[in-house]
């Protein structure tokens, strides 16, 4: 295994040096962390497909745009990729006092909170003020925005900001809609995108109560809706007509035959 790792760090620098690749050598780092967030996309959907073999093609580029990474952050800092792998490891024993050290965890809860306390006295031993970050934890322009909003909506419920029940997020939910009508109704573009900013927002809180990821729950209904989509386009090629001269009551048969057929390949491939 390390003389397989150890040829692809030796690939990445051939690529990088006079006389490699020039579409690779004109790379900066941040040309190189952006492909990096297109390959994290790409092993996720590949994990929803249950692939394996695609998984470990995805992990293999992402594994290269890594190191890749690493790579360049050599060629212009003096970091080497021991020094990163070295950093992350220590890192990763310090906020496991539990594991690493003394401290007790035994339940998910617990472990978080000594993650947190250890990362707020990394801040201490910089000269930072904890106390004074938000709530909110940072995260990057590039977070998707149903992520960004499930995990800040977490972070506020952390410290009791939160509907007791279940019932306040769905009257929420049913409050933002009737806005949303009344919205449509005056005809104010502003105030109508302010609304379907509202509806998102509140049912991105209702799959937080049901403890549903929900840039992973769309993912699935886009590849669900894809590939439905698809076998209805293939039935009207296999016809002769164009998609465009069909009935609305013709697309949704050819629709509920997609999802029949689909559904005797996986069965939950028929959930609406």
């Amino acid at each position: 295994m390390a003389s397989d790792f150890g040829d692809l760090l030796a690939t990445i620098h051939t690529l990088r040096s006079p006389g490699g690749c020039p579409w690779d050598r004109k790379q900066t780092l941040v040309d190189a962390a952006r492909y990096l967030l297109d390959e994290a996309g790409e092993l996720v959907d590949a994990a929803l497909s249950g692939d394996t073999d695609h998984v470990r093609e995805e992990l293999g580029d992402l594994l290269f745009m890594t190191c890749f990474c690493c790579e360049i952050l050599g060629e212009t800092a003096g970091v080497s990729m021991q020094d990163i792998a070295r950093q992350g490891n220590d890192k990763l024993i310090r906020r496991h006092p539990h594991v690493f050290g003394d401290e007790q965890a035994h339940e998910v809860g617990a472990s978080q909170r000594l993650w947190n306390e250890m990362k707020a006295q990394e801040k201490r031993d910089k000269g930072l003020d904890p106390e004074a970050d938000s709530v909110l934890k940072e995260m990057p322009s590039s977070t998707a925005p149903l992520h960004l909003a499930y995990r800040w909506q977490h972070d506020a419920a952390d410290v009791g900001f939160d509907w007791p029940t279940i019932d306040g997020v769905k009257d929420k939910l049913r409050e933002e809609f009737d806005e949303l009508d009344e919205a449509v109704a005056g005809g104010d573009p502003a105030a109508i995108e302010h609304e379907v900013g509202d509806v998102l927002f509140s049912l991105v809180n209702l799959s937080r109560w049901h403890h549903v990821q929900p840039d992973m729950a769309l993912r699935r209904a886009n590849q669900r809706f894809a590939a439905r989509f698809r076998l209805v386009e293939a039935q009207f090629r296999r016809e002769g007509r164009p998609l465009g001269s069909a009935t609305l009551d013709e697309l949704e048969a050819a629709w509920q035959a997609a999802k029949r057929e689909l559904a005797g390949r996986d069965p939950s491939a028929a959930a609406d």
